[in-house]
């Protein structure tokens, strides 16, 4: 038989799920709590505690305990483009492009990143990502004209992968991701709808076709207050 502590968990993360305490609804006080499940205040801080630290519910001091939206969880093993990561959590993907134009004059890093030669150019990207329609993160790709030699603006203005595979049949094998802490500049509190030097997750990757061709360099800064990296390691 399940400890109490683990029925009540069970309960209360079913009730979550089924949308009975929706996102911003309070849950009944701890009292409220001890009375419906027939047990201590021990107990129900200890659900309680668990609840918050996976995210699913927080706790203001002198008010109560409040359901919160649960953050985007990213997986590092296995590619998924933001839009695939939305859908899995039940948010509607969204993009609003702030730039596009043809660079022929891109950096040094950048014809090092894609292996860039003489006569090559990159598609740049710039957009901002939402979840129904909150800003999440500002994307800045940089695509090779060795594979895509010509982008159709109405195409890309959701998921670039979708574009890629089943527009260009480009296939893509794999990424090298490096993922920094940084803190948001004035533009970037701008497009992401948050204060100047608030955390934001800095992700950069490059992205390869089944032959191993560089074709993307991506820089995006995500919300670090709506956005969560899971990763997992063998040994």
């Amino acid at each position: 038989m399940k400890p109490k502590y683990m029925m009540i968990y069970d309960s209360l993360t079913a009730k979550l799920e089924n949308k009975e305490y929706n996102f911003g609804d309070m849950l009944p006080s701890e009292n409220e709590l001890c009375k419906i499940y027939n047990t201590s205040r021990m107990t129900v801080n200890k659900v309680i505690l668990m609840l918050t630290q996976e995210g699913k519910v927080k706790r203001t001091r002198g008010k109560g305990t409040f359901v919160i939206e649960p953050n985007v969880d990213k997986e590092i093993v296995k590619l998924t483009s933001f839009s695939e990561d939305m859908k899995k959590i039940g948010k509607e993907p969204g993009s609003k492009l702030l730039e596009y134009r043809m660079n022929f004059d891109y950096s040094e890093r950048i014809r090092q990143k894609l292996n860039l030669v003489d006569g090559d150019f990159v598609h740049v990207i710039k957009r901002i990502r939402t979840a129904d329609g909150e800003p999440i993160a500002l994307d800045i790709d940089n695509i090779s004209s060795r594979v895509c030699d010509k982008v159709d603006i109405d195409l890309i203005k959701d998921s670039l992968y979708y574009y890629f595979e089943s527009v260009l049949n480009v296939e893509i094998k794999s990424s090298d991701f490096v993922i920094q802490a940084t803190t948001a500049t004035k533009e970037i509190a701008e497009y992401l709808n948050i204060e100047i030097g608030e955390p934001v997750l800095y992700m950069k990757h490059i992205t390869f076709t089944k032959d191993d061709e560089a074709f993307e360099f991506c820089e995006t800064f995500y919300r670090a207050d709506k956005f969560n990296l899971s990763i997992t390691a063998y040994r």
